[in-house]
């Protein structure tokens, strides 16, 4: 416990580290896919569309709250304000609460227990992760430099509702660290402004907006975000309940570099929701560099690549080059006063609130580097670079590939490059599959690497990857096997997988075309009308996947059923302009991840699949997406 100078009340910490994580919840979209004739009449623009407007649900304004595990969220701590031995009438908010929120999937639920003339409610605090510190703490302004910058807001907004009516509550912000008359600081580094406040509000049993006035006041270290006080006097020593939503400061932030949320996620009680409720991940948003890039979006695709070169240089522990397989979309940095291993501006990794251990929670494989996904970083980057310059990123991506030489390559079997790390720093497991895949990626990403810097050692690189993947050819049967497994030499042949088919035309370009039968595999033993599964288990269609076999066919001179496959996408494809990853929920892939569960997809819009979209309506090769094509493209769009 620790007490605040203002009344001596007693404050406590309630660890909801609700701003680390995030639902897609803004963006005015379907949960699923819509009919054909709802969707844009340009369905490159609509997807571009679709994923702007993921790019900017967080940073047209700063949230307090957005919903449960919001990557939107800002002022993560819990104070607990009450009398001395009064904690037990503020039960810990329910921020999960699904009764009808005002928007979105969630809102938060507040109760307050009436005990003769007692008061009290919460505080919604940045807190602080000193250098050394195993976990957040409250900071009541001891801590320097641990404020949040809202110069610039006017209004802080808010929606509350009572459960029954007649609620009475005040709603404040600031002035933490300052005496309650005056404003006079009484910590050595307290918030900067005083307090500004509703005072006691009457609330309806009806969602109401309200709005604190914050102009004219020095917003420049704000620790104190949001608050809420009641009192059982004014509430005619009754119990009350009310619910609070879109807590929200007006400060756009839309040139800053970030990454989008991969998933629009649901309220469905699956894990999958939880899990994947804030994740960037790293290739999805590669995928989306290249689809802004492919649209002439060259300030959207230039947010993105400024956010891969920043995770490079900014990670909570790694400075080898090295970038993870997810990160958290919104602020792309930790706030200030958060300093893991000493480090300011460290770059925000997904996870997820665990109510029953009540911890923080992070995902082994996201947390890790594979080989693949920092090749399709490089990849972005390259195509950056060629198309708009900028040595930063091309530097990135050689980084990115050292790391990649010294880490993954190896000489078992047909050689080739292994999987990479996965697992928390600083010792993470060394993964030694080699997929075909990951191959294919780096084959591209190094040759590409060695046409601009004229390095011959790229070109080494690029074919050392290549002969795995021509050693990965079953001529038999005329399709590639997924690759090895963990002994790097056997060949792994539990799962023939369709994205290996249509990618080795892709990334192989001319060289590729002696690999086209992998497309006529592909058809006979994964297609389902003109969509695809990821497999051959015929489980669900993998919208993804088709876009790739879109490509592939035009890679492959096949006009007729690259246009088939194009207009099942259109189909599929959502009012909104976005996609979805599969036509149902919890399609196979056939593998597991590292702790055995099984590798789904589900029916939700995926920025991945969206972006493949546009790349596939654009007729656009990610693998070598470069100056040339970029002109030619613009060219074609005009």
């Amino acid at each position: 416990m620790k007490t605040l100078n203002i009344a001596i009340p007693v404050l406590m910490a309630a660890a909801q580290l609700n701003a680390w994580a995030g639902p897609y919840s803004r963006v005015p979209v379907s949960a699923g896919p819509e009919s054909a004739e709802t969707r844009p009449d340009d369905p490159a623009r609509g997807a571009v569309q679709y994923l702007a407007r993921v790019m900017d649900q967080f940073h047209s304004c700063l949230f307090v709250y957005d919903d449960f595990l919001s990557a939107g969220n800002h002022f993560p701590e819990r104070g607990l304000m009450c009398n001395p031995g009064d904690e037990d009438s503020l039960p810990p908010m329910d921020e999960a609460c699904s009764a009808n929120p005002h928007s979105g999937l969630t809102c938060i639920k507040c109760a307050f227990k009436s005990k003769g003339a007692n008061w009290g409610g919460w505080f919604f605090l940045n807190g602080a992760l000193r250098s050394k510190g195993a976990s957040p703490e409250l900071n009541w302004g001891d801590v320097p430099n641990a404020g949040v910058d809202l110069q610039g807001s006017t209004r802080l907004t808010f929606w509350a509702r009572g459960e029954k009516g007649g609620e009475r509550v005040k709603f404040f912000a600031f002035g933490l660290g300052r005496s309650a008359y005056g404003g006079k600081a009484s910590t050595p580094y307290p918030d900067s402004s005083a307090q500004r406040s509703t005072g006691f509000v009457t609330l309806s049993r009806d969602w109401q907006s309200f709005t604190v006035d914050t102009s004219g006041t020095d917003l420049t270290n704000v620790l104190l975000g949001f608050a809420w006080q009641t009192k059982a006097t004014i509430n005619d020593h009754k119990d009350i309940t009310f619910y609070l939503d879109d807590i929200a400061y007006d400060k756009p932030r839309l040139g800053d570099p970030r990454l989008l949320v991969s998933y629009r996620t649901l309220n469905s009680g699956d894990d999958f929701d939880t899990l994947l409720r804030n994740v960037a991940f790293t290739y999805d948003n590669a995928a989306a560099l290249l689809a802004f890039l492919a649209a002439g979006e060259l300030g959207r695709a230039r947010l993105i690549a400024d956010a891969l070169v920043y995770v490079q240089n900014h990670d909570r522990y790694y400075s080898d080059g090295r970038i993870r397989n997810a990160y958290q979309g919104g602020d792309l940095s930790l706030a200030r006063g958060w300093m893991p291993n000493g480090k300011s501006g460290s770059a925000r990794l997904p996870g997820w609130w665990d109510a029953a251990e009540r911890s923080w929670r992070e995902d082994r494989n996201m947390v890790g580097s594979s080989a693949g996904n920092m090749a399709w970083a490089m990849l972005a980057l390259l195509s950056y670079y060629e198309v708009c310059g900028g040595e930063e990123y091309l530097a990135a991506a050689q980084k990115m590939g050292e790391w990649i030489e010294k880490n993954c390559c190896d000489a078992r079997g047909a050689g080739g490059y292994t999987a990479g790390r996965e697992g928390w720093e600083p010792s993470p497991t060394k993964l030694t599959y080699k997929s075909t895949e990951h191959n294919l990626d780096l084959y591209a990403a190094f040759e590409r690497l060695h046409e601009l810097t004229r390095n011959p050692v790229w070109h080494c690189r690029a074919e050392h990857a290549r002969r795995f993947v021509r050693a990965m050819w079953d001529g038999q049967e005329g399709k590639f096997w997924t690759g090895t497994g963990d002994d790097g030499a056997t060949i792994f042949r539990e799962v023939v997988p369709l994205d290996v088919q249509a990618w080795a035309l892709l990334a192989l370009k001319e060289r590729g075309l002696s690999y086209v039968k992998g497309l006529r595999y592909a058809q006979a033993r994964c297609s389902d009308g003109a969509g695809y599964h990821f497999n051959a288990d015929s489980d669900g269609v993998w919208f993804e996947g088709t876009a790739h076999m879109a490509l592939a066919y035009s890679q492959a001179q096949q006009p007729d059923k690259r246009n088939a496959v194009l207009a099942f996408l259109l189909s599929a494809q959502d009012v909104s302009g976005g996609l979805a990853a599969a036509d149902r929920d919890a399609i196979s892939t056939g593998f597991y991840l590292q702790d055995g569960t099984p590798w789904l997809y589900y029916r939700r819009l995926h920025v991945g699949a969206t972006a493949w979209l546009v790349l596939a309506a654009t007729n656009t090769n990610p693998f070598w997406f470069g100056r040339h094509e970029a002109g030619a493209l613009m060219v074609a769009q005009r």
